[in-house]
């Protein structure tokens, strides 16, 4: 009986750490993107910004697999564009 009280004890306790740590990934990872492409004015550049802009607000809807894919376009334009 014991083993079945373990497990969803254990799934509460993990999965607000690992949703905090997805959140604060993104707000990084669009930071180091506004920081690298500052001054840099190419498509791919404002490309990235949008792209982590809507990163963003996917992330406050909770919608975390929409977020982590746009975060990884955003990447990809980045370094397109010269950073990261």
């Amino acid at each position: 009986m014991m083993r079945w009280l373990l497990l969803p004890a254990l799934m509460l306790v993990a999965s607000p750490v690992s949703a905090t740590s997805i959140f604060t990934g993104i707000e990084e990872r669009s930071k180091t993107i506004y920081t690298d492409l500052k001054g840099n004015n190419s498509y791919h550049a404002h490309l990235a910004r949008k792209l982590a802009i809507y990163a963003g607000v996917e992330k406050g809807q909770a919608d975390i697999t929409a977020a982590r894919q746009l975060m990884d376009l955003a990447d990809e334009h980045a370094r397109k564009a010269g950073g990261q």
